[in-house]
């Protein structure tokens, strides 16, 4: 399956430590667009109401509250204005034993292997909310320090969160997941990487369908109910958002980016664009 062009490109960490934290604090909405990646994802809803969707289904939350997003899952995150959110990015290899024992076997390797999963969420509510708050702050805050003994700090950490949730059976299992969801996560990936891999050119609701070996009309009907979005429109926001990069990363004349980003008439790639970013491409080259 062709799904590298919908990975998320960034690189998070180093090698030396894969693990990276970000943070949310404009008052602007709060937009984080469809992509997964290889590396676990811890995130924490500070303020505010979010949306997020996670493998086709769609969650709304109210802050506060933690989220999981376990490897390889699809996800993406909308926040009202004035919301606050950070995260930590990481990656779960980080964890891993070199010597082979008890914990390798029965917690990290059965979560390299997606045999279980991190929980979903975890509310305020929970008996376990103020311990894992805890070692969040604990985890975010030494994370900004870049030695070796604050790594050290860190793992150990990370360590006390697996064990909090191992002895509450807050891991999930793989047999618990349904095999019709897992096949719907398959066939999204199919059709989202074709197009991360062809928005340069003409892409037709029958060349989507054949990925999946559907009948064109019903595929749209599906492509819609499981991503909010009509193909044509996520065709659109995916080529958009590419020449935006273009129009920051490059001195490419902008008829020669729409060209590149699949529009052949420059009238129309103006209106989307304005449509999206509510602002010319020349304006918004001039803005940023």
């Amino acid at each position: 399956m062709e799904k590298e062009e919908l990975k998320e490109d960034i690189a998070h960490g180093s090698v030396n430590f894969p693990l990276a934290t970000y943070r949310w604090n404009s008052d602007k909405r709060f937009v984080v667009d469809l992509h997964w990646h290889d590396e676990t994802e811890l995130i924490y809803f500070k303020k505010g109401k979010f949306t997020i969707h996670i493998n086709m289904k769609e969650y709304k939350v109210l802050a506060p509250a933690f989220v999981f997003i376990s490897a390889g899952d699809i996800h993406s995150i909308v926040g009202e204005e004035g919301c606050r959110e950070s995260v930590i990015v990481f990656d779960l290899k980080m964890l891993s034993f070199e010597y082979f024992d008890g914990i390798q076997y029965k917690i990290i390797r059965p979560l390299l292997e997606g045999k279980i999963q991190f929980p979903q969420f975890v509310f305020t509510d929970d008996e376990i909310w103020k311990d894992t708050e805890k070692i969040y702050k604990k985890i975010l805050q030494e994370s900004k320090e870049k030695d070796i003994a604050s790594f050290l700090r860190v793992k150990g950490y990370f360590y006390q969160l697996i064990a909090l949730l191992y002895e509450n059976k807050r891991f999930i299992s793989s047999e618990d997941m349904e095999y019709v969801d897992i096949y719907k996560v398959d066939n999204v990936k199919k059709v989202l990487s074709y197009i991360h891999n062809n928005y340069s050119r003409k892409i037709t609701t029958e060349d989507l369908s054949s990925q999946v070996a559907m009948n064109p009309q019903y595929f749209c009907r599906y492509f819609k109910k499981l991503i909010g979005k009509t193909p044509t429109e996520y065709i659109n926001d995916i080529r958009i958002t590419k020449a935006a990069e273009l129009l920051l990363n490059s001195n490419m004349k902008i008829i020669d980016i729409a060209i590149s980003c699949g529009y052949d008439n420059i009238s129309y790639f103006i209106k989307r664009f304005k449509k999206e970013k509510h602002i010319s491409p020349s304006e918004y080259r001039k803005s940023k």
